[in-house]
């Protein structure tokens, strides 16, 4: 087992697209936050003044219930939510305490980041013709598809936190030379580092589910095609057709596990007030499962296939 595992390892290692990944994102990560900081520039001290007393009136008409409507989902109280949604900032500079929300936006280009990754590394042994030989070296399928599955997640659990901490470390000094940290709440760096590790954990499931795929059509352009026409096709004709069905949706589940933020009915008969939400549709703990029953059950698929079928 050790012996395979570290020849899977070296394997994916020795593949040309986790450099190119990986210089790729980090150039992209430079360019980006360099534009950011020549369009900014650092508040003056009479801009911040005027954030913190402008933030301070609208905290007290926030308490005072003149914002109105329901509480968003992840508030327990009115205060939560004044509290955050009045926090002072500035026109003028990069906000640090947009961190989270950066590392949330941006969570996108890294899920499909390291699902090509791991089409790569699925597909690779098919496309090359190679599988044959590493079968008669260790010509115990499953074994051979389990180990590599766990290089794969480590593969992309490496690659996608590292252009997170680089993302990161980047916004920083951006930040520090031509923003503010003005009205970033204390738990900061907690939060973002929790996304950050959403973001990867999702990008894994969403990278073995690429592995089964690569797979059962024993290429990576399969693996990529499914996906994609999954991603056309389902997510977004048939769920924009019948909104009903965003719970069971992928790619649905791993957006409520990035942001946190439940999926609501939309067109439920409810009427709407203070401290009384919509209905979920998708919530956080469901969109786990949805999540997991995809990437369990196309790996037993991918096993089954792959144990059964000749790979001549």
């Amino acid at each position: 087992m050790i012996d395979l595992f570290r020849s899977e390892f070296l394997r994916a290692r020795s593949r040309r697209i986790l450099p190119m990944m990986l210089v790729g994102g980090v150039l992209l990560i430079v360019v980006a936050m360099v534009i950011a900081g020549a369009n900014s520039q650092k508040p003056t001290a009479a801009e911040i003044a005027a954030a913190q007393a402008f933030s301070r009136k609208q905290f007290n008409q926030c308490m005072r219930g003149q914002y109105g409507g329901q509480l968003p989902p992840g508030y327990d109280t009115l205060q939560e939510l004044c509290a955050d949604e009045t926090s002072p900032h500035t026109d003028t500079g990069l906000q640090f305490g947009d961190a989270a929300l950066l590392l949330e936006h941006t969570s996108t280009f890294v899920v499909l980041l390291g699902v090509a990754l791991a089409a790569s590394l699925g597909g690779a042994d098919w496309s090359a013709g190679t599988m044959t030989t590493l079968l008669t070296w260790e010509p115990r399928r499953v074994r051979v598809l389990l180990v590599r599955a766990l290089v794969v997640a480590l593969s992309v659990a490496f690659v996608t936190l590292l252009l997170q901490a680089i993302l990161f470390g980047s916004f920083s000094l951006a930040v520090a030379l031509r923003g503010t940290s003005l009205g970033a709440p204390s738990g900061l760096l907690g939060t973002a580092a929790l996304t950050g590790l959403r973001v990867s954990t999702v990008a894994v499931g969403f990278g073995l589910v690429a592995l089964a795929i690569a797979t059962i059509g024993r290429s990576t352009v399969a693996a990529l095609g499914v996906l994609f026409g999954y991603l056309v096709l389902v997510e977004g004709v048939i769920a924009g057709l019948r909104p009903s069905i965003q719970d069971r949706l992928l790619v649905r589940a791993g957006g409520v596990i990035v942001s946190q933020q439940p999926i609501l009915d939309q067109n439920a008969p409810v009427t709407v007030s203070l401290g009384r939400s919509l209905p979920v549709l998708l919530g956080i703990t469901e969109a786990w499962v949805v999540a997991a029953v995809y990437v369990v059950v196309l790996m037993v698929l991918a096993l089954l296939v792959f144990r059964a079928r000749d790979v001549n």
